[in-house]
This record gives C-alpha cells, structure tokens and sequence, in this order.
C-alpha cells in the first residue's frame, strides 16, 4: 500500500544520535526513566517500528535544539540512517521527557519537502524609496532524494526596480532532482513591490462634558462599594 510522503526541512543542525535497543515496555519503562534513559520508538515508511532508548543527556537536548523536521544521522548497533524528530511525549506536571517518537527516512525514495527560499541583494526599488518590499511566499514544497536536497533557494531581488515588479516561481530555476509539487503554484508570486500606503494621521477631537450636564453612571457614584463593605447588589462577593 501506497504510504503518505513525509514533509521536512532540510536543516543545518546534523549530529550523531545513538539508540539502544529496549526490551521493557508498558508501565515498566518508569524503571528505564529511573536509571537516566528516554523510551523511544523509531518508525519507519513500510510502517515498522523499533523499540529504542535514547540517553536523557541525548533526549534533552533534542528536545531543545531539534524540531519535527531536523534531520540527524542516527546509529542504532551497526545500522546506521537519517531520521526525524516526529514527537516528543512530555509529563504536564514535571515537564520531564516520558517517549520520544522517530521517523527513519528512506534515502533511495523521493520525498516532500519545504524548501525555504533565500532572498539576496537589495532591491533598487525600496533603496530608492520607490516602494514595499511584500515577500508573498517563504518557502515552496518540492519532491525530491535526500541526496539532491538543499537547504535553501536562492531569489535575487535587485531585480526588482519598479513597483508592480515580481519574482514568479516560473522566474526560478530548481536544483537538479527537485520537482515542485502543486503545479497549479507555477505562476504564485514569490516577491513583489507595492506602494508604500500612505498613513493617515486621525485626530481624535474629546467633546467637552457641559458644565451640569448628567453623566451617565455618575448619579450615586458614592454609593458603588456598597454600604458599610457590603459587596453591590449587582456582583456578588468574589471566594477567594
């Protein structure tokens, strides 16, 4: 059966992270989180998983330095493969990490991925005051091989002079190996300059209370703590 493609990021943060294997499971892996170790379970495309533990030295700094889409090189005994951070299961009360969930990527399949893009130069437009730089999309999916993915797509904006200039998807060239993915994107724009709205200062002009002049909610404006602590009829006592 056909499986859902993966979405990531290709991100600069790439280390070795070392499993173990784990035989404990159920409510006896409260021992294993005892003796300094994270249960884990590596998942892969054809559905299979693994049970693992991670260090918790390991586990916490995951959890600060990682996201769902970090991709790292992983060894598990003598086998060794990308993964990703798919979920990180955390105790509500002590905030310590209970589970780790990992997804193991299958380099020799194309998969989806968001690629950000990279803007450079400066356009002639805004340096001249001529008008707002207005970045529509960050970013584009493309179907591609973990070999042939890069982190980043590069988009020149010093050819932007004028308002009304853009920069299409149809205006840039893709690596070797990427394949964008909704072809009905083709002709989004990815950057553009628009003019500069104009603010309009509003001026807020208050209206002089006439001297003698009812206010509403000012008659018995002394009595709205209540006689005597009382608390006002319309609120009742707040239960501390």
């Amino acid at each position: 059966m056909h499986k859902p493609p993966i979405f990531a990021i290709l991100s600069t943060v790439m280390d070795t992270l070392k499993l173990q294997k784990r035989k404990i499971t159920g409510k006896k892996v409260q021992k294993l989180r005892d003796e300094g170790l994270v249960p884990a379970v590596v998942y892969d495309s054809k559905t299979e998983s693994r049970n693992v533990l991670i260090d918790a030295s390991d586990a916490d700094w995951l959890y600060r330095n990682t996201t769902s889409t970090t991709i790292l090189d992983t060894e598990f005994g003598k086998d060794k493969f990308k993964a990703l951070v798919k979920e990180f299961h955390i105790d509500p009360v002590t905030e310590k990490i209970l589970h780790i969930s990992l997804f193991q990527i299958d380099e020799d399949a194309p998969m989806l991925f968001s690629i950000p893009f990279n803007f450079l130069g400066v356009s002639p437009a805004v340096k001249n005051n001529l008008g707002v730089l207005v970045k529509v999309l960050d970013s584009i999916e493309v179907r591609c091989k973990l070999a042939d993915l890069q982190p980043s797509i590069d988009i020149d904006i010093s050819v932007l002079k004028d308002i009304g200039d853009t920069v299409n998807i149809t205006d840039i060239q893709l690596p070797k190996g990427m394949n964008i993915i909704n072809e009905e994107l083709e002709n989004v724009t990815i950057v553009t300059i628009t003019e500069a709205q104009k603010i309009e200062e509003v001026e807020i002009v208050e209206e002089e209370v006439e001297e003698g002049e009812e206010v509403e909610g000012e008659e018995g404006a002394e009595g709205v703590e209540g006689e005597e602590g009382e608390a006002p009829k319309d609120e009742a006592p707040k239960e501390e």
